[in-house]
């Protein structure tokens, strides 16, 4: 299954087995990023809308009460359904 994904006006798909970062990148959709690995946390994004998993990733770059909130690493995010997020400024 592939997903419209929304972040920041940017819109790109995504299949299900793929991490944001990845498809974004492949379709010339720019999210920042340092380690790709869920290490750094600079490709933080939050969702407002949509179904999604998230893989390990470390706390210090996503703790918990982010993930509540509905922060995720693009880098580690995999879409269940659509998506709309917006990147988060440093």
């Amino acid at each position: 299954m592939t997903y419209q994904i929304n972040i920041g006006g940017e819109v790109f798909s995504c299949g299900e087995n793929v991490d944001l970062l990845k498809a974004a990148k492949s379709q010339q959709v720019k999210i920042p990023y340092g380690c790709a690995n869920g290490g750094c946390g600079m490709c933080k994004v939050k969702i407002k809308e949509g179904e999604y998993k998230i893989g390990l990733c470390s706390k210090g770059a996503l703790s918990d009460e982010e993930r509540q909130q509905g922060y995720v690493l693009a880098c580690k995010t995999y879409p269940l359904s659509h998506l709309i997020g917006e990147l988060v400024e440093y």
